[in-house]
């Protein structure tokens, strides 16, 4: 059995943030996928909109 030390809190972020990185780029490379993404968001945006989280500026 290999000898590892738990990883701080530091390098377990590191290392999240750069599985999402390499997730996001997979999608960007996929049109399909990047434009279902878009779609996602467009309607999330739309709700916080709707629920008055997110305000216009004039």
């Amino acid at each position: 059995m290999a000898n590892w030390t738990k990883m701080t809190r530091e390098e377990r972020l590191a290392k999240e943030r750069q599985a999402e990185r390499v997730r996001q780029q997979r999608i960007k490379n996929d049109l399909a996928k990047y434009e279902e993404q878009k779609d996602k968001e467009k309607k999330k945006y739309g709700k916080k909109k709707e629920k008055g989280n997110i305000k216009t500026v004039d």
